[in-house]
């Protein structure tokens, strides 16, 4: 029964390739980027370029905020593993970019190919990888069953599901269960993710609880300089730094900051859109709400009067979070389900949240009991106005969550590790 059902998922992969190619380019219509390199995503992947290297080991991580969280993994991959090319794969446009930021021509990098057996085929002969790393819910059935077919080793490292995944997940027991059995190991980020993938017919004896990636956030030198400089434009102002909005919240923010202003005038909005494709409609709704504002793209500093300084560019929210009085992680005001709450702690910083953040609940509960965060129990703008409006107003209780936060996370580091050492069981150092 499992096999038949691989093969219907299969064979529809394969029929609607020419709709998901056409889906690609009707969206490259607004998002240039997903127009380019298409190749990559039939497979056609470019090779890796040190051909002295003895094997090569791919690292997926789908979208700018999981390579971002990978990145100290990736790094110890690199120092470990030196005989080997790394490659890091992505889906999306914006972890392409984050990646080249990141490691330029240190690693080999390709999109990760379509789900069907034609695209995966192709990716598979051209990169022979000894092993693919993927992480969080990257579950790609026809990708995983065929290189467990080709002996490649399947690591799934910050394992996450939530409760509504693992009940949509159960309607499709029979492709995802064998998918899951095909991983040497799971990580999984708690005990109650590791239930969930159990729960899904996961193998007990190679499914781990190993922490969250994300707590082992680490500062490099470019972050530290840029934030420095990013420092010297601010004139001592009060700095409200709103990382990763979506589409449905940025009115919510502009009705509260507009709140905020008035008891702190002030205060300078450095607002950081989740989504590149969006900056000119936002453009026009600050237009619209007659704000004075600066891109960022443009390499304009604020003035005095600036009211807001547009975050147009990719790859530098956490330096701004670093500047911040106060920070706010969206993506949690609307349907998104919240982004890495844990960034602005990497600087002592106070940090609210909406109400929805399904994708990292733990996260968020862990943060809630530290009392390391305040998170608003609706959307309401005028909530929102006076969580920032109170934290501006108190240094000691910005100071307080700042701390809690950064304690916590500098005691829940070394997922890193473990993920390591589950990798080096099934690919072993070489003396």
């Amino acid at each position: 029964m499992t096999r038949a059902i691989l093969a219907v998922y299969q064979l529809l992969s394969i029929l609607l390739l020419p709709f998901i190619v056409i889906g690609l380019l009707v969206r490259a219509r607004t998002q240039a980027a997903y127009g380019k390199r298409l190749g990559e995503r039939l497979g056609f992947c470019p090779k890796p370029r040190n051909k002295d290297r003895s094997g090569n080991l791919v690292i997926h991580g789908a979208s700018l905020g999981e390579i971002t969280a990978l990145k100290p993994f990736i790094e110890q991959v690199m120092q470990q593993y030196t005989h080997y090319t790394v490659t890091v794969t992505s889906f999306t446009p914006a972890g392409s970019s984050q990646i080249k930021k990141l490691f330029g021509q240190h690693v080999h990098h390709t999109y990760l190919p379509i789900d069907n057996p034609l695209c995966n085929g192709f990716f598979l002969n051209r990169l022979k990888p000894d092993a693919i790393i993927f992480m969080e819910t990257e579950l790609w059935p026809s990708l995983i069953q065929q290189a467990r077919k080709r002996n490649i080793q399947l690591l799934l490292i910050n394992a996450r599901l939530s409760k509504k995944s693992v009940r949509n997940y159960q309607k499709i027991h029979l492709l995802i269960t064998p998918v899951l059995q095909c991983f040497n190991a799971i990580l999984a980020q708690s005990d109650e993710n590791k239930t969930h993938f159990l729960q899904l017919g996961a193998n007990p004896n190679t499914t781990y609880t190993a922490g969250n990636l994300k707590y082992d956030l680490q500062l490099n030198d470019t972050t530290k300089t840029l934030i420095t400089t990013l420092t010297k434009t601010l004139d001592n102002r009060p700095v409200w730094v709103v990382g990763s909005s979506h589409q449905d919240e940025e009115t919510l923010i502009f009705t509260a900051f507009k709140k905020i202003l008035i008891e702190h005038p002030n205060t300078l909005l450095v607002l950081a859109p989740r989504h590149a494709e969006r900056y000119s409609l936002i453009i026009e709704q600050l237009q619209e709400h007659a704000f004075k504002f600066v891109q960022r793209s443009r390499a304009q500093a604020p003035s005095h009067d600036t009211q807001v300084w547009l975050v147009d560019t990719i790859g530098e929210l956490l330096a701004f979070y670093g500047i911040a009085s106060v920070c706010t992680v969206a993506g949690s005001f609307g349907a998104t389900g919240g982004h890495n709450p844990l960034e602005p702690a990497l600087f002592h910083k106070a940090t609210t949240l909406g109400p929805n953040m399904q994708n990292a609940a733990e996260l968020t509960q862990q943060l809630l009991a530290a009392h390391a965060i305040i998170q608003q129990p609706n959307n309401n703008a005028q909530t929102l106005a006076d969580n920032i409006t109170q934290l501006l107003s108190s240094h000691e209780k910005r100071e307080q969550l700042g701390a809690n936060a950064y304690a916590l996370l500098q005691q829940n580091q070394g997922a890193t590790k473990k993920a390591l050492e589950a990798l080096n069981k099934v690919v072993p150092l070489r003396p």
